[in-house]
C-alpha cells in the first residue's frame, strides 16, 4: 500500500506480464540494469499517469461547469429538486473519477519495459497480442503510444545506451575485480618476502661495514670504538628509513606540483569536475580526480568514480557521469579533509585520503589511529582484517593508491634561465612580500621567458610540458595550473579570468603579487582582452607585470614578443585568486 491506501505493483508484477522474449533479455541483464530499467519504466508510467488525470481533471471541470450553467438557466426557468441536484453532481463526480490508477500504471509500466528492453515495433505488437482489454481511454496501444511516445523516444535510446555501458562497465568490473585480487596477494607475498631480504641486506651491510672499520683502526681502541657506535647508529637508522619507505613514494615528502595524464574520454570531464569540486571546497584536486576517474572506470560513463554504493548516492542507480561525479568528489572532499591533507602535493595526505575512498573513510580513522598515516602495508592488513570480520574472500584494492598516482605525475622541474629574468625576480622577492605558493606561479611563468613564443593561432591549449606557442590567457592559466592551482585549467581564455568565480574583483590600490590583470572587465576574448600576472615592484617603483604578448614597448628582459616582464600600463581590471584573498 502507498500514503494514499491504494496497493501498489510490484516489480514481479510487471516482469511476469512481459513477453518471454522481453523477459528473457531482463533476466540476461546484471542487478544494476534490471534497476536502471525498472526505474526507468516506472519513471515512465509515472508521467503517462499523470498527464491522464490531468486530462481527466480538465475534462471534470469542463462538465462541471456545462451543469452550473445549465442549473443556473434552469433557475431562471423555474426552481430545481433537490434530488435532480443531487444527481447532476453524482454525475460530475462519477465524469471526474479516474478509474483504475492501479490497473492503467501497470500496463503502461509493462508498455514501457518492453519498448525499453526490444525496441518500438517490437514492443507494440507483443503488447498488441498480449493485451486482452481497453487502455486508457482508448483501445489497445494507441492510446498510450500517442501521449507519451515523444517521451518514450528521448528516453528509449538512452536508456539502451545506458544498460548497454552498465553491461560492459559491469564485465569491466569483474575482471579488474580479479585482477585486483590477483594482484593484492601477489603484493602480499612480494611485500613479505621483500622485507626479509631488505633486512638481510642490510644485516650484511652492517657485518661489512664493522669488519672494515676493525680493520682500519685496530690499532686505535679509542677511536675503533667511537667509530662503531657511528657506524651502528647510521646503519640502524637506514634500516628504519628503509622499512618506513617501503610504502612508496607516498611517504616521502615532496614540493612538486602535479597533472593528470589520463585519457581524452577521462579528460572530456574536466569541466564537470571542476564544477563540482569547487562546490565541495577541493577546487586545487580537480586533476587527482581525474586521475581517480582513469583508474576507476578509464572514463566509461555512467558511473565513472564508481559512487554506486556511495552514501551520497540517494536515488540508485547511478544513471549519469554527472551523478557519478557529484557523488564521488564529494565523498573524496570528505575524505581530504579527514586526512588533514595540506594541497594537492601533499602525497602523504592524498594517499591516506585515496586508500579512504576505496576502502571507506574508516580507514583513515584506523590508520591515523595506528600507523600516523598510510602505507601499502598497513592497507593489506586492515584489508585483511575486514576480510575476517565480514566474510568476505577479498576487500577492496590495496593496491589502489598506486594505481591512481601512476595518472597523478609529477610536473618536470622548471628553473628560470633568462638572465634579465632571474635578475628582476631576485630584487622583486626582496621588495616585495608574499607567499611561497604566489612566488611558484611567478617563478612557472618567468620560466618560459626566452623560450615561449606568442601565437593565437597556434597556442597549445593543453599547455603541458614544455609549450612553444602561447597566448596571454594559456600562457597566465599555464603558470597557475603548473603552480598547483590545477582548478584553471590550460585552455583557459580572457573571458575565463574575466568571468571566472575562482577569482574576486579588488582595486588597483590594494594589488599585491599574484593578481592578475585585464585590460577591460566587458571585452570579449581576442585581441579586444589581455591578461598578465602583477608581480610586484622593482626598487625604482617600477610596477611589473609577467605576460605573454605578441610585441611590447614596456619589455624589461631584452625582447619585445612572447613572454616577458614589462612595465606594462594597460591593465585597468584586477582581480585576485579567491583563496588568496585574506
Amino acid at each position: 500500500m502507498d500514503k494514499s491506501g491504494q496497493r501498489t505493483i510490484s516489480s514481479y508484477e510487471v516482469i511476469e506480464n512481459l513477453s518471454d522474449p522481453a523477459k528473457r533479455l531482463f533476466y540476461s541483464l546484471d542487478h544494476n540494469s534490471q534497476r536502471r530499467v525498472l526505474k526507468q519504466a516506472k519513471e515512465i508510467a509515472g508521467q503517462n499517469v499523470k498527464k491522464q488525470k490531468l486530462k481527466e481533471r480538465i475534462r471534470g471541470k469542463s462538465i462541471q461547469k456545462k451543469e452550473i450553467r445549465k442549473k443556473n438557466n434552469r433557475k431562471r426557468l423555474g426552481s430545481i429538486s433537490a434530488g435532480k441536484r443531487d444527481a447532476a453532481f453524482s454525475n460530475v463526480r462519477s465524469i471526474t473519477h479516474i478509474s483504475e490508477p492501479v490497473r492503467e500504471t501497470k500496463e503502461v509500466m509493462i508498455f514501457a519495459m518492453q519498448f525499453l528492453l526490444m525496441g518500438e515495433r517490437q514492443s507494440e505488437e507483443n503488447y498488441s497480442s498480449g493485451s486482452s482489454g481497453s487502455f486508457g481511454t482508448g483501445s489497445g496501444v494507441s492510446d498510450f503510444a500517442c501521449p507519451v511516445s515523444d517521451m518514450i523516444e528521448r528516453s528509449a535510446g538512452k536508456s539502451a545506451r545506458r544498460v548497454q555501458g552498465s553491461i560492459r562497465a559491469n564485465v569491466q568490473r569483474q575482471r579488474m575485480k580479479k585482477q585486483i585480487r590477483k594482484n593484492g596477494r601477489k603484493s602480499a607475498e612480494q611485500g613479505a618476502t621483500g622485507a626479509v631480504r631488505d633486512m638481510e641486506k642490510a644485516a650484511k651491510s652492517v657485518s661489512k661495514i664493522i669488519t672494515s672499520a676493525v680493520h682500519a683502526v685496530a690499532g686505535n681502541p679509542v677511536v675503533w670504538i667511537a667509530l662503531l657506535v657511528i657506524v651502528l647508529i647510521g646503519t640502524v637508522a637506514g634500516v628504519v628509513a628503509m622499512v618506513i619507505g617501503s610504502g612508496g613514494a607516498a611517504n616521502s615528502g615532496d614540493s612538486s606540483t602535479y597533472q593528470a595524464q589520463v585519457s581524452e574520454q577521462t579528460e572530456s570531464y574536466r569541466e564537470l569536475v571542476t564544477k563540482y569540486c569547487e562546490k565541495y571546497g577541493i577546487e586545487d584536486y580537480v586533476d587527482l580526480c581525474l586521475a581517480m576517474i582513469e583508474q576507476e572506470s578509464g572514463g566509461n560513463p555512467p558511473d565513472v568514480m564508481q559512487t554506486e554504493q556511495s552514501y551520497y548516492n540517494t536515488n540508485p542507480p547511478i544513471d549519469t557521469a554527472e551523478e557519478s561525479i557529484d557523488c564521488g568528489t564529494h565523498e573524496l572532499s570528505d575524505c581530504l579533509k579527514k586526512a588533514k591533507c595540506k594541497n594537492p602535493s601533499d602525497i602523504a595526505g592524498i594517499s591516506l585520503a585515496l586508500q579512504g575512498y576505496n576502502f571507506g573513510n574508516g580507514y583513515i580513522d584506523w590508520a591515523l589511529k595506528n600507523y600516523k598515516g598510510y602505507t601499502k602495508e598497513n592497507a593489506v592488513i586492515f584489508s585483511q582484517k575486514m576480510c575476517a570480520e565480514l566474510g568476505y574472500a577479498s576487500y577492496g584494492d590495496v593496491e589502489y593508491v598506486s594505481h591512481v598516482l601512476r595518472y597523478y605525475v609529477a610536473n618536470p622541474e622548471t628553473a628560470v634561465t633568462n638572465e634579465s629574468a632571474k635578475s628582476i625576480l631576485k630584487e622583486l622577492k626582496e621588495h616585495n612580500k608574499a607567499d611561497a605558493d604566489v612566488w611558484a606561479v611567478i617563478e612557472k611563468g618567468a620560466s618560459l621567458i626566452g623560450s615561449v613564443q606568442y601565437s593565437m593561432e597556434k597556442r597549445q591549449g593543453d599547455g603541458r610540458d614544455n609549450p612553444e606557442f602561447l597566448d596571454c590567457s594559456s600562457f597566465t592559466a599555464w603558470s597557475f595550473h603548473k603552480a598547483g592551482n590545477n582548478g584553471i585549467a590550460y585552455g583557459s581564455t580572457t573571458e575565463t579570468f574575466r568571468t571566472s568565480s575562482k577569482f574576486v574583483d579588488i582595486e588597483a590600490k590594494n594589488l599585491r603579487p599574484g593578481d592578475i590583470g585585464l585590460k577591460s572587465p566587458t571585452a570579449g576574448t581576442g585581441g579586444a582582452n589581455h591578461v598578465g600576472i602583477y608581480c610586484g615592484t622593482l626598487k625604482n617603483g617600477t610596477k611589473v607585470w609577467l605576460h605573454c604578448t605578441s610585441s611590447s614597448g614596456s619589455s624589461l628582459t631584452g625582447n619585445n614578443s612572447g613572454a616577458m616582464f614589462g612595465a606594462y600600463t594597460g591593465f585597468t581590471y584586477f582581480r585576485r585568486l579567491k583563496k588568496w584573498n585574506r
